[in-house]
């Protein structure tokens, strides 16, 4: 334990863990009415991994997506709705596109001189030094991919022999680079929680914690490859909530205990709670506007592509009706997520309820506080 931590936990005082850059005054919507905060852009669904719980089921000889001024496009129509944070999601790898490092035709630096903050979500494969050094150089939050510390693990769940190692070079070159040394890091982690990790992740959240490094541990989405292997994957969904629940509690302690860090135990995020709906969008690579990746239902298309002739804009799918009432999911929300204790904080998982429930406003099947409310048991308390 670290003496700031040790000083934390003898006065008795808790304290949130590091927040990201997107909840910061950097980032804040300059004007509180604007129908969008943020945005997440799907470049292509081409890939040089093939991960068993990919969401989009991205392949290496994958053809498409959106172009560089398409890009540009949802960009400039995203900021003129409000947004300040730029998600660059690719769906499949980000690093694949020649231009994304070139400085003046990276999709990064257009964002960040319209006022935009950045965040770019990358397996981290190829990661060099020069691509470290580039993008440590501008506005932006890179988040990585690592859901085990065990080579064998890693390789498998990514599909691809020999990705460990290069994903542990990538992460090692961006904090080289000085990613992490920020306050709060620019450098984020994403893990998924599965049958393959599930009795590591402990270890991992100390790592991640111990070099200051954003944990984004989640509960995957059940769609893509991943409903494909599900049965590989997964812990059965009679069983699932309270596995879910010891391991968010156990994380929980462990930030108490050596971190002095504080929060509250609820899906889809440890240490956080899932706030896209509130106002972000998701663009696929066809121009599809989504509610997030995990709701791959679009509200409608953009001038892109295909649609380029018949499409809308951008302010026009985002304030339209489906677009509210998801705006509004805390008084549409239905089941157990209505009336549980934390409705003011949380509304668990939309994506877990639209893939298991067929609907995106039905209890989360994956909570705990959710579970028990269905089989009329009384909560368990917090860990102290």
């Amino acid at each position: 334990m670290s003496t700031e931590a040790t000083e934390v936990v003898e006065q008795g005082v808790r304290r949130p863990p590091p927040e990201e850059r997107s909840r910061t005054e950097r980032t804040l919507a300059l004007d509180p009415a604007a129908p969008l905060r943020r945005i997440s852009i799907e470049l292509e669904r081409r890939c040089n991994l093939a991960c068993l719980y990919c969401y989009t089921s991205a392949t290496a000889d994958y053809r498409g997506g959106l172009d560089e001024e398409e890009v540009r496009f949802v960009v400039r129509e995203a900021v003129a709705c409000g947004a300040r944070a730029i998600s660059v999601v690719a769906g499949g790898e980000a690093l694949l596109r020649r231009t994304l490092l070139e400085p003046g035709e990276s999709c990064l630096d257009y964002a960040n001189a319209l006022g935009a903050y950045t965040y770019l979500y990358t397996n981290a494969t190829l990661v060099t030094e020069r691509a470290a050094r580039f993008l440590a150089a501008r506005d932006v939050t890179v988040v990585g991919k690592l859901n085990s510390l065990k080579e064998d693990v890693q390789d498998a769940l990514a599909g691809v022999p020999g990705s460990a190692r290069l994903m542990r070079r990538g992460i090692d070159e961006l904090l080289r680079a000085g990613l992490a040394d920020d306050t709060p890091s620019r450098l984020g982690l994403e893990t998924i929680i599965c049958r393959q990790n599930y009795d590591e992740l402990p270890d991992m959240w100390r790592f991640m914690r111990r070099h200051h490094i954003v944990p984004e541990v989640e509960i995957a989405t059940d769609h893509g490859r991943a409903a494909a292997n599900r049965s590989e994957l997964y812990f059965a969904p009679a069983e699932a909530p309270q596995k879910y629940q010891a391991l968010f509690e156990e994380l929980l302690r462990i930030d108490r205990s050596e971190f002095g860090f504080d929060w509250v135990p609820q899906p889809p995020f440890a240490a956080g709670s899932c706030q896209l709906h509130f106002g972000n969008v998701y663009v696929n690579d066809r121009g599809g506007v989504q509610p997030c990746a995990g709701i791959d239902v679009p509200y409608g298309y953009l001038r892109v592509g295909t649609h380029a002739a018949d499409g809308q804009s951008l302010r026009a799918i985002v304030t339209g009706t489906e677009v509210m009432r998801m705006r509004n999911v805390r008084e549409n929300i239905e089941g157990a997520c209505r009336s549980c204790e934390l409705r003011d904080s949380c509304y668990g998982c939309r994506a877990a309820a639209h893939h298991a429930l067929g609907d995106r406003f039905a209890a989360d099947p994956t909570c705990w506080r959710a579970e028990r409310a269905r089989r009329r048991l009384p909560l368990l308390r917090v860990v102290p």
